[in-house]
């Protein structure tokens, strides 16, 4: 799968300039529905608001009709109209906000929350407001420069960290030493070194690159191979040679197997970016390369779960084969697929199964931008963890599951965060929230 990427839409913030007078024209947009019911409600409603123009009440109930018939943008307006009439109410603000996310109108919803904390009633909505700008538990930042940092994996004693990162102009392999705050760099060449992963053992590791495509063509459209490499003799071997795209390598817990997403199997003549890829597992000297997944879809982010064999071994996988991205697993075969999510106006990508094998860390769209969530291993209790403008992406457990490891772009460029799930994240002040919106509007739309 290709990277995802959220794209913003810059809006201005404008407010329609009408008449106060209560017209029909002022109760709502000229719009009939097919349903009789519905429509016959909006036409109450608007009815109710000609007799009563100062009442809000009416007007939210109207642009909730709108907004629950898929009619977004004709709620806005219904609401941009009240605020004319009273231009303080915060629930019709707040409401505006709302409907405005749902849309994908974030320049205008982060500046109508922002209105309502600043109202005089702000303090009443901050426990509402406050944690779609506020991380679940504590987030730090590991790694950070001026380049970018990406695809970050733990080392099997949690010591250690592998990524990839551009520094100097191209992707190579960096480690850092969590403890002793030192950065290591694994591979120096000017080709792409992606996606790594470390052997149980950290005597090894896993990765994808474009050295042997010796094409003249874009970095995007170069084919990757799954390297290895032993960081004691420096011996780099490439694991898969068939001239096809391999990516995101991720070793079992026993390091006996690699499981990867490749493109070998569609023979479509059709450009480049509308290959679709599969998953594949193979053992860690390349051997076996097996195809789990065969549709015609696109399949990606494996995780192998802990303990797993040949006999009973089972990987979670994302997947746009219901049309939208989810999250599946399979056995070692790929006899059995199982939908683990059931989110069909969302994606849901990149999983990756804790050691224990109860819990499972991905990044979804389903709160409007990517965020990073966790559930049980069966798809149940699903919980957000980030809460963030920006895009959070890709994480992974810690070895001990205490942690989750994803990369952002929260302060600009991509960097390695680390969630600490044993701390709950300090509930912050109205000022601190006000803050949190003008550095996400900042994001949207930087000031000049």
């Amino acid at each position: 799968m290709r990277k995802i990427v959220g794209l913003f839409t810059l809006v201005g913030l404008t407010l329609l300039v009408i008449s106060c007078a209560g017209s029909r024209k002022d109760a709502g947009p000229i719009l009939k529905f097919e349903d009789k019911e519905v429509q016959a409600e909006v036409d109450r409603l608007k009815g109710k608001i000609e007799e009563n123009p100062s009442n809000m009440e009416y007007r939210r109930q109207l642009a909730e009709i709108y907004s629950h018939n898929g009619e977004g943008f004709e709620a806005m307006q219904v609401l941009e109209n009240s605020f004319q009439i009273d231009p303080n109410d915060p629930e019709s603000k707040y409401m505006y906000a709302e409907i405005a996310m749902s849309i994908g109108e974030k320049l205008k919803a982060f500046q109508a929350y922002k209105d309502v904390l600043q109202g005089s009633s702000g303090e009443d909505y901050l426990s509402r407001i406050g944690p779609k700008f506020t991380d679940a538990f504590e987030v730090t930042k590991i790694v950070g420069t001026p380049a970018d940092e990406a695809f970050g994996r733990f080392s099997k004693d949690g010591e250690k960290i592998i990524y990839q990162s551009n520094q100097n102009g191209n992707w190579d392999i960096f480690e850092y030493d969590i403890l002793a705050q030192i950065k290591n760099q694994l591979t120096d060449s000017p080709y792409q070194e992606e996606n790594p992963d470390y052997s149980p053992d950290g005597n090894i590791i896993v990765y994808t690159s474009t050295v042997e495509d010796h094409r003249d063509v874009d970095y995007n459209q170069k084919l990757r191979d799954i390297f290895i490499k032993d960081l004691n003799s420096g011996r780099e071997t490439n694991l898969t040679t068939n001239g096809s795209n391999d990516w995101r390598p991720s070793y079992s817990n026993d390091g006996k197997y690699i499981a990867f997403v490749s493109e070998r199997s569609d023979l479509r003549e059709v450009p480049f970016y509308e290959l679709r890829g599969d998953i594949f597992i193979m053992e860690s000297d390349g051997r076996f390369q097996l195809q789990l997944t065969k549709t015609e879809s696109n399949n990606g982010g494996p995780s192998i779960v802990a303990g797993s064999t040949e006999d009973s071994g089972e990987i979670y996988f994302d997947s746009d084969r219901s049309g939208n991205y989810e999250i599946y697993k399979t056995d070692f075969k790929g006899n059995e697929i199982r939908q683990i999510t059931f989110f069909p106006a969302s994606q849901d990508v990149s999983p990756c199964i804790s050691s224990r094998g109860d819990k499972v860390v991905f990044f979804s769209d389903r709160d409007d931008n990517y965020e990073i969530y966790m559930m049980n291993s069966d798809g149940s209790a699903s919980q957000r963890l980030t809460a963030n403008p920006a895009d959070d992406l890709n994480p992974v457990f810690s070895p001990d599951g205490s942690k989750v490891l994803f990369h952002s772009n929260r302060d600009g460029n991509y960097d390695l965060f680390m969630i600490d799930l044993t701390q709950q994240a300090k509930q912050l002040f109205l000022y601190e929230v006000v803050t949190k919106i003008d550095a996400a509007i900042n994001l949207i739309q930087p000031s000049e």
